[in-house]
């Protein structure tokens, strides 16, 4: 858990230390209508592309409401991959032990309603184990193959929303790479109108062409890194699982063993 946590802090760190310095960039062009410095005569005026993150929008055209889609998806998919990959969320140590001692005592109509009324990876994968257990009759390969099945759904239900967060950090760019295009298209068609004299005419067209390419991978590189951070903690979670699992696994075939029958579902109900 602490190294989770501090690897979680040095990527914090490190995409504030990103984005300070992606804004120092934009914050070194002097603002439109700046006095000139003493002894200077002050540039005139020019229409062209300001420096604040609005301007900047504006230039950018139309590719910057998909990219802006994509970063509010792959934040908001970040801040769920975080809690569904939470060490807490998916082993649940707190019932752990409660479903320890109910396997020691035999006691799979309580380990049941455990699982039942506390749904999560560990309780899920188990109770379909523990379905497979009928009139007090432990076959252990039918547990484990019903354990399995279900702990390959939950793994794969359970890295979707983190595989989202791939799928946004490559359409991003990608949304970039189609706005600088359609941005160097219309500053040719200028060019070809006779605008090569005139700078001012082509200025908006490849700063769309550069914007949106810049945008999409500010979008990118944070996605792409907490895909990647998840998914490692989600498998390492799981093995974690499975484990676990195992252990509860061994523990109710040595109390069966023993000779003390199984208070199954069945024979429960029966009762």
């Amino acid at each position: 858990m602490k190294r989770q946590r501090l690897i979680g802090i040095c990527a914090v760190m490190l995409l504030l230390s990103f984005s300070v310095y992606v804004s120092s960039l934009y914050a070194q062009a002097p603002a439109a209508g700046a006095p000139a410095p003493a002894g200077q005569v002050a540039p005139p005026k020019k229409s062209g592309m300001g420096t604040s993150l609005w301007d900047m929008w504006v230039v950018g055209g139309w590719a910057m409401y998909p990219i802006g889609l994509c970063s509010v998806a792959a934040f908001g998919l970040t801040i769920y991959g975080f809690m569904i990959a939470s060490s807490s969320k998916m082993l649940r140590p707190d019932l752990y032990s409660n479903v320890q001692t109910s396997l020691e005592n035999l006691n799979i109509e309580e380990a049941i309603n455990i699982c039942a009324g506390n749904p999560c990876p560990l309780t899920n994968i188990l109770g379909a184990g523990l379905q497979r257990i009928s009139h007090g009759e432990l076959d252990i390969s039918n547990m484990e193959k019903a354990m399995e099945e279900a702990s390959i759904e939950e793994t794969q239900n359970g890295l979707k929303p983190i595989g989202y967060i791939s799928i946004m950090a490559q359409v991003a760019p990608m949304l970039g790479l189609l706005g600088t295009v359609s941005g160097m298209i219309k500053a040719f068609q200028k060019i070809g109108m006779g605008g090569m004299g005139d700078p001012e005419k082509l200025a908006q067209d490849i700063g769309e062409a550069m914007i949106t390419t810049a945008f999409g991978l500010i979008v990118a590189i944070p996605a792409m890194f907490f895909y990647f951070f998840l998914k490692g903690q989600y498998i390492g979670n799981v093995a974690r699982l499975s484990r676990m699992l195992g252990n509860m696994t061994h523990q109710l075939v040595l109390t069966t063993k023993r000779g003390v029958p199984a208070q199954s579902a069945d024979s429960n109900n029966a009762n």
